[in-house]
């Protein structure tokens, strides 16, 4: 059988093909992505495009693959993968790939029920699809989604202060994130320190935190002395989604559950705000911050498998 791979000229016919792609996991990423009202509100945020759709079409012109990306800052991440031919995935996933890694920092990620991984025979095809196309395992992640309960991270105890920023350039944030940097656990962080070093490496992802969301998220955390000893940021939404976007503790200051205590302060601000579903991700590598996750209750609900182009 042939296969023309196309893309929608519309927004309508991105959508129509995004809402209609079967689900390859039963888990609730997969399925709000199906979603009428996230996939209108992506369009309208231009968080994803028609260029960014990929279908491939049966001789009888119906879909039999779609591929999907979802932007992320300057770079596109491939975050829906759907098919009711499972051998037309590659050719449709290539096309996407040859696109997607043209520019910065490309990624691709599945989104699976909790506890699978790309070794799981659930999860195997679509890795294998992905590594076939020059797609190599970054990391997986386990991911949270939920809505919380009254009672969700009252059991524990702070010891912090947090104070807001004085500005995106508030001169304590710098040194506090190299530090934060330093020894860092996180799968993302650790491979671009390896390509570019811990000083340029810093200062690209505090770049990257302060323009993916507004620098009033981020709160400094002291512990009683005149220099932080970590930071938090969090992001209330209007449609009641809350996101924990960034614990970090400085390298000197680890060991002390400060991270644990750093979580739960951002969960009863996002639910004082009125947060009715809370998110977040941490690398399931980084055992430290998934404990923390444990201790505040958040229940983990996905896991996330992130992907980077083959080196």
């Amino acid at each position: 059988m042939s296969y023309d791979i196309s893309q929608p000229a519309t927004v309508d016919e991105a959508i129509a093909l995004l809402s209609a792609s079967p689900v390859p996991f039963d888990s609730p990423t997969q399925h709000r992505y199906r979603s009428l009202q996230h996939l209108e509100y992506a369009f309208e945020a231009d968080r994803r495009r028609p260029e960014w759709v990929w279908a491939v079409h049966d001789d009888a012109g119906q879909p039999a693959a779609v591929v999907g990306g979802l932007r992320n800052g300057d770079s596109v991440v491939l975050d829906h993968l759907g098919a009711r031919d499972t051998t037309a995935l590659p050719g449709v996933l290539r096309a996407a790939t040859r696109r997607v890694q043209q520019l910065p920092d490309p990624e691709a990620t599945l989104f699976v029920p909790a506890g699978e991984g790309v070794a799981s025979p659930v999860v195997r095809p679509w890795a294998a699809a992905l590594q076939a196309a020059d797609w190599q395992l970054l990391v997986e992640r386990h991911h949270y989604e939920f809505m919380p309960d009254a009672e969700l991270a009252a059991g524990v105890a702070s010891t912090l202060r947090l104070e807001p920023l004085t500005g995106p350039a508030d001169p304590r944030l710098l040194t506090l994130h190299r530090g934060v940097m330093s020894g860092t656990l996180d799968a993302h962080d650790l491979a671009l320190i390896e390509r570019v070093g811990l000083d340029t490496a810093t200062r690209e992802s505090l770049d990257y935190l302060l323009n993916a969301d507004p620098w009033e998220c981020i709160h400094l955390a002291f512990a009683g002395g005149p220099e932080p000893v970590g930071y938090v940021s969090w992001r209330a939404m209007d449609a009641g989604r809350g996101f924990v976007l960034f614990v970090g503790v400085a390298h000197a200051a680890r060991g002390r559950g400060y991270g644990r205590e750093l979580l739960a302060l951002a969960t009863r601000a996002l639910m004082r705000a009125g947060s009715t579903t809370l998110i977040a991700d941490t690398d399931s590598t980084n055992t430290p911050m998934a404990a923390a996750f444990a201790d505040v209750g958040w229940p983990r609900t996905e896991s996330r498998i992130d992907f980077v182009p083959r080196a």
